[in-house]
């Protein structure tokens, strides 16, 4: 086996994916219920699912950090954190306007 060769990262690539996940579900989501957010189908996983994913990447991208000497891939790593942060932003931004806070 090559010394010169690392191992993946795993969590971060993990919390680099799992935004882009979040956001693939809100997608659909939204087309599955158009127009009709009050619905059920859309409100349990937007309140659910949505922020669990956004919360396990920030988990992930954090937890990789201190890997990134050992396992390399730092782009992912802060990458991941800065996206699972934005996209933490972006859905609190989302809720105020749901629930019709002005702002």
């Amino acid at each position: 086996m090559d010394k010169g060769f690392r191992k993946t990262n795993h969590l971060a690539v993990v919390g680099f994916l799992l935004p882009f996940v979040a956001g693939a579900l809100v997608g659909l989501l939204v087309v599955l219920v158009k127009k009709d957010f009050g619905r059920f189908q859309f409100l349990i996983p937007y309140l659910t699912v949505v922020p669990l994913l956004l919360c396990g990447g920030l988990v992930c991208s954090t937890r990789s950090i201190p890997l990134i000497e050992e396992r390399n891939d730092k782009d992912y790593a802060y990458s991941g954190l800065t996206l699972n942060i934005l996209f933490l932003i972006i859905y609190a931004i989302s809720l105020l306007y749901f629930f019709g806070f002005d702002l």
